[in-house]
């Protein structure tokens, strides 16, 4: 990572992303979407804010970073909170003196969360929907006027297949994550040319906070029963959803905005039926 030939825009800039949900797995430190995105943006120059509640574990993230010879800071701080979230914005501004790059990852799970419509309470409804929605609508809310003031940049919002293919009895799930689609076409429109924003929809991913307490025998059956539903014939690694919102940020992909972008090996649109 020592050789950061981007660590500047075109205009000899600065660049700056803030990456929300970016701790490492709460356990060990193992693989997770957002400590990779923050991993995969530092290596491309990004200097990254690492937000995230679980601090020992996000600050994992950040020390990854340096010492990959990047540059990064953790903030221990709660995205549904408005307060918490200007300060977010305000550190971008004070320490790097703007921002480039929003990545939205944190999201909510609990056991009260597998319920269909009937049956939810409705506090876990809402508690999911501020996190999962609320914590992504607060963030771009108050990131954009710096961004703009920036001269600009990408918001990529880590949305789900579950936004386009219901899981049963998973219903504030799927809601969640398909208002973040919506919520992702609409600053799309409003804040072209200056901001593109799109969104990274994965299907099943390897991360250390799904395994629960299984052993690794448990593990690898439990990987090749999910697998073998799907055409690569294989789980889907969280460095492979780096890459893509890595693209998404970069000049690379400056034509595409407002876009579901599905990184689910094609498991979206395989029939599985025997014949």
């Amino acid at each position: 990572m020592k050789d950061q030939t981007n660590k500047k825009d075109k205009k000899g800039n600065t660049r700056v992303a803030v990456v929300t949900g970016g701790a490492m797995g709460y356990k060990t430190g193992g693989p997770s979407i957002g400590g990779a995105v923050a991993i995969q943006l530092a290596k491309d120059g990004y200097k990254v804010i690492v937000v995230d509640r679980l601090k020992q574990a996000g600050q994992r993230t950040a020390e990854i970073i340096k010492e990959k010879g990047g540059e990064a800071l953790f903030l221990g701080l709660n995205v549904t909170k408005t307060d918490h979230v200007q300060k977010i914005v305000s550190t971008a501004q004070e320490k790097y003196g703007g921002l480039n790059c929003v990545v939205n990852c944190v999201a909510r799970y609990s056991a009260g969360m597998a319920k269909n419509v009937a049956e939810i309470v409705e506090d876990e409804w809402q508690k999911t929907l501020d996190v999962n929605l609320g914590g992504y609508f607060k963030m771009c809310k108050y990131a954009i006027p710096l961004m703009l003031k920036s001269g600009g940049g990408t918001i990529v919002n880590i949305s789900s297949g579950a936004s386009f293919q219901s899981l049963p009895n998973f219903s504030v799930y799927s809601v969640s994550k398909g208002a973040i689609d919506a919520l992702t076409r609409s600053m799309a429109v409003d804040f072209a040319p200056k901001i593109r924003a799109n969104s990274v929809c994965p299907g099943f991913v390897r991360i250390e906070n799904s395994e629960r307490n299984r052993t690794p025998e448990e593990l690898k059956a439990w990987y090749q029963s999910i697998a073998e539903g799907y055409p690569m014939r294989r789980v889907c690694e969280v460095e492979e959803i780096a890459n893509v919102v890595a693209f998404l940020a970069s000049d690379k992909s400056s034509y595409i905005n407002g876009q579901s972008i599905h990184v689910d090996g094609g498991y979206g649109i395989a029939d599985s039926h025997q014949f």
